[in-house]
């Protein structure tokens, strides 16, 4: 009884010590994989997510977890200049996020965001606007229109603009961003 008390009374200690952690084996390899992909270890965060795409794909097209996976995999590979590969990840997963969470939440913005960074890349301005404008009103909706939040999306916005050789309406878009950060 006494060994049983003292390994009862260890396994609390260590609970209490150490912590308990409530994340999952997939929160915990997504979050891997997004930790590799902050420190730009392009490889490893596609291996990791590559594994994970089969696990998602079995939840279902309207699972936010699938929609995670794709849009991280489309920022390896964006991140890398491989537009081409990325391009598809993006697609895939926004429909999948319009599903899980709402055709209006932030992580559609992100999504719109990223996709809209492919075009301007490829300098198919025409492409781009439409994805930049609706993610800017996705946040504006969201956070309000003077949130430090929607600051991304002015400056992605204005940037595009101004290679779109429309001044004014960049410039507008950074006074307005000025105001915000001056609050």
């Amino acid at each position: 009884m006494r060994r049983f008390t003292f390994l009862l009374f260890l396994g609390m200690a260590s609970f209490f010590l150490l912590g308990c952690s409530s994340e999952s084996p997939w929160d915990a390899s997504l979050r891997e994989a997004q930790e590799a992909l902050d420190q730009k270890e392009y490889d490893y965060a596609e291996g990791l997510l590559l594994k994970a795409l089969p696990r998602a794909e079995m939840w279902g097209d309207a699972d936010r977890r699938l929609a995670s996976v794709l849009y991280s995999l489309g920022e390896v590979y964006r991140q890398q200049d491989e537009l081409t590969k990325a391009e598809p990840y993006f697609w895939r997963a926004l429909p999948i996020w319009a599903k899980s969470v709402g055709a209006e939440h932030p992580e559609m913005a992100t999504g719109l965001t990223s996709l809209a960074q492919i075009y301007q890349a490829k300098q198919e301005y025409q492409r781009a606007e439409p994805l930049m404008k609706q993610a800017l009103k996705i946040r504006e909706k969201a956070f309000g229109i003077d949130d430090p939040k929607i600051v991304p999306s002015l400056e992605g916005y204005a940037l595009l603009l101004k290679l779109m050789n429309r001044e004014k309406e960049s410039r507008n878009l950074e006074v307005r961003r000025e105001a915000i950060l001056q609050k």
